[in-house]
């Protein structure tokens, strides 16, 4: 299926990450029966191209459990361990990055094509 939106980004300054984060046109099956089930996560944690986990919960709020995306971090250690991570700095400010493109992808769906956000909120809303 063809994504409703897709964004790619780079953050350099407090942490270095790049991020291609997209919003499937319609719902994922694995969200169909419970939004918020931990199995419905797919945003990717790469370090240095390395693969860290490929459903991490903490990378997006539960409310954008249907995004979906990768990031590829530059400034965490390699050898992290889930505790870590959730205690990391830096994964708060990659949060907190990606969930503002990302409202800011749907709100340039909003203003730019009226009609793909009528989609977008007849799936999702």
């Amino acid at each position: 299926d063809e994504p409703l939106a897709v964004t790619h980004f780079s953050v350099e300054g407090q942490s270095e990450f790049r991020a291609l984060v997209f919003v499937p046109s319609k719902v994922p099956l694995e969200l169909m029966r419970d939004m918020f089930s931990e199995s419905g996560r797919a945003m990717r944690l790469y370090v240095k191209r390395v693969l860290i986990n490929d459903k991490l919960e903490d990378l997006i709020p539960r409310w954008l459990s249907f995004v979906r995306g990768v990031v590829d971090a530059e400034d965490l250690p390699l050898n992290v361990g889930r505790e870590i991570l959730q205690q990391s700095r830096m994964l708060k400010v990659i949060r907190k990055r990606i969930v503002r493109k990302v409202l800011d992808t749907i709100n340039g769906i909003r203003i730019q094509d009226p009609e793909k956000y009528s989609m977008f909120w007849n799936q999702y809303g």
